[in-house]
């Protein structure tokens, strides 16, 4: 995952709710993560690198210095490769380390999409 960047969210974006973003459609051009920078009036510079089309996104309402901010972690993925694990703020400040190549593998197996 690449080091996490913040940026300064509208008033009320996200409403101190966290969210992990992974985009796997391969059939279009469209990015969610530049749509949801829009919205916040972010910086270019945190759009994806060109070419990118597969990518993991973990947004988290921050306070630093008095300001709210959003907290982003980014992390590119490639076709049959693994799932990656991200960030999940709780309340309280908490964090917890979500891995969705694990979770994905159980799901499989639970419900035979894949051999166990």
């Amino acid at each position: 995952m690449t080091p996490s960047v913040t940026s300064q969210p509208r008033a009320g974006l996200f409403q101190g709710i966290s969210v992990i973003l992974i985009d796997i459609v391969t059939n279009r051009r469209a990015n969610l993560h530049n749509d949801v920078l829009g919205v916040m009036d972010a910086p270019d510079t945190l759009n994806p690198e060109a070419g990118c089309q597969l990518y993991a996104v973990a947004y988290r309402p921050v306070r630093l210095d008095g300001r709210d901010e959003i907290d982003i972690g980014r992390s590119r993925l490639g076709l049959g490769g693994p799932l990656p694990e991200l960030p999940l703020g709780l309340s309280g400040g908490l964090v917890i380390a979500v891995d969705f190549e694990t979770t994905f593998e159980e799901v499989c197996r639970r419900t035979r999409l894949i051999g166990s």
